[in-house]
């Protein structure tokens, strides 16, 4: 028996002990399994700012019939970093005074026309990577409970200065030598009394800038920002956007894409025009088209928080060809071939040579700089040899491409007349009413005594394929010690947004006739 009465003893005994233990554990809210559960369907989140250094959180959480206003105080957010703000994982307890880590007594639960006061309880918040686990009971000043649970996203955003209205843009698209294959997507943003452009003419704010990033595809059919998170830089890479250096910006050195910020305000007297000097901008896609968040600070230490939601707008300023389809070329019936010298380009040990290509209703003026004049199509194709040869090209196929010797030339430039390399052309009566700069392809060329056979298989800028034969001689232009004509290639200033008018070879030859 004594045995007996002392086993139960210490059975007794240890049943207090975890009794014990399991009420003074307090690190994860208590679940009532009979209380049903509020399963939350939506989120919104907003970092109202930093107060004693402690960070203010209003998180929004939706369920089909009840709306869950919860605010929390819990870790600062670096201004920096408002566009990244984050809830920190953790135990937040309903309080009546603004303690670390807990939730505000001015939250409110609202049921149809009904709202009020959360008085009491704990939520356990858990972040894995983007999403969100808010698992927890809450009591109203009418003594109801409610379990809530909510996974998912929470989208947390700062409270911003300014929301801007107006957008405009355009897209530049590569620099074949100081930034290849990176777009360039030049936009600004304005709040307030606007020109027709979108600029700032007034009171109000304007955001203007370069964002860089990879190529738009397709960028004719239509072309949006990349989304992704945009960091300043001052060099054109992947994911940036361009703002001048401070010793750039003190010597005055001049740079369309450097990041600039305007506030007028004419009530208070305010005239700020500032660069941008560092930031974060984000590009989202919303139901309204696109979304742009800027964290940007200025010259004079401050920052600017703001945000754009609507259509964006992005002129295809890259795309040159007038083509709208693929093009075979008609009967060519003349040809010249002109021996450039070497290639003046520094490093580059090759010569270059550019074919001629012609309908018969067409002349060309080799003694003028190939201005050309009448009705019908024709190709100037640009090949690159080894320096020994001077007096013919090899035969072989020559990829369109990068100068090096066994290519030919893709077409560079922006219009005709600021044009290089290999183009197609149509004209009439004169005048230019098609081109097309070559991208990739091939050319080939095989010779039978004195004739050559061509054959020209490119894609343009638009994707579209150009076809071309040619079978004949070949008249020899040498033009080795030729100065060659300066067409410098420079882009439009802000004030003019248009590629321009064609240039008229044909019309300026006979000028000067």
């Amino acid at each position: 028996m004594k045995k007996f009465i002392c086993l139960l003893s210490l059975i007794v005994l240890t049943n207090g002990v975890l009794s014990s233990c399991s009420s003074d554990d307090n690190s994860k809210p208590a679940v009532d399994e009979t209380i049903p559960e509020t399963t939350i369907v939506s989120s919104k989140g907003t970092y109202l700012g930093t107060e004693t250094n402690q960070g203010k959180f209003s998180i929004l959480l939706k369920s089909n019939d009840t709306d869950f206003q919860l605010n929390f105080i819990s870790d600062a957010i670096a201004d920096k970093d408002l566009l990244d703000a984050t809830l920190k994982g953790t135990k937040y307890t309903v309080g009546s005074t603004a303690a670390l880590y807990s939730i505000q007594a001015d939250s409110y639960l609202k049921k149809a026309d009904t709202q009020l006061k959360i008085v009491s309880g704990d939520v356990e918040v858990s972040k894995n990577a983007d999403t969100y686990t808010i698992k927890g009971l809450l009591i109203d000043e009418q003594n109801t409970s409610h379990q809530i649970n909510y996974v998912g996203l929470i989208d947390i955003e700062p409270i911003y200065e300014i929301e801007y209205e107006i957008q405009n843009g355009w897209y530049w698209g590569d620099d074949q030598y100081d930034y290849p294959n990176i777009g360039e997507y030049m936009t600004f943003f304005t709040q307030g009394q606007a020109n027709k452009y979108g600029e700032l003419e007034g009171d109000g704010y304007h955001i203007s800038l370069s964002f860089f990033d990879v190529m738009a595809p397709r960028q004719w059919e239509g072309i949006k920002i990349p989304n992704k998170t945009f960091k300043a830089s001052s060099k054109n890479e992947l994911g940036t956007f361009h703002v001048g250096t401070k010793e750039e910006i003190d010597n005055g050195n001049p740079g369309y894409t450097f990041a600039k910020f305007l506030h007028n305000d004419s009530s208070k007297g305010i005239a700020k025009e500032s660069f941008i000097l560092d930031g974060t901008i984000k590009t989202m896609d919303n139901a309204k088209g696109q979304e742009i968040r800027f964290n940007i600070e200025l010259q004079d230490g401050s920052r600017h928080i703001g945000k754009y939601t609507g259509k964006v707008k992005q002129g295809d300023e890259y795309t040159i060809s007038t083509l709208k389809s693929d093009k075979t070329v008609g009967n060519l019936d003349q040809g010249f071939l002109e021996y450039k010298g070497k290639s003046p380009v520094q490093g580059k040990e090759n010569n270059r040579w550019e074919l001629y290509l012609l309908n018969e209703n067409l002349t060309t003026y080799p003694e003028y700089y190939w201005a050309t004049e009448g009705s019908g199509e024709y190709l100037r194709v640009a090949l690159y040899t080894a320096v020994g040869a001077t007096a013919d090209i090899p035969v072989g196929v020559y990829p369109i491409g990068e100068e090096k010797a066994g290519n030919a030339s893709t077409g560079g430039g922006t219009e005709v007349g600021l044009d290089f390399g290999t183009w197609y052309y149509e004209m009439k009566n004169d005048d230019y009413i098609n081109s097309a700069p070559t991208r990739t392809g091939t050319v080939t060329v095989a010779k039978e005594g004195n004739n050559y056979t061509i054959k020209v298989v490119a894609v343009d800028d638009r994707d579209n394929t150009i076809t071309a034969n040619y079978t004949g001689a070949l008249t020899f232009v040498n033009n080795e010690n030729r100065p060659a004509t300066k067409t410098k290639v420079a882009k439009a200033t802000k004030k003019d947004y248009g590629k321009g008018k064609i240039y008229n070879g044909a019309k300026n030859f006979k000028n000067k006739k």
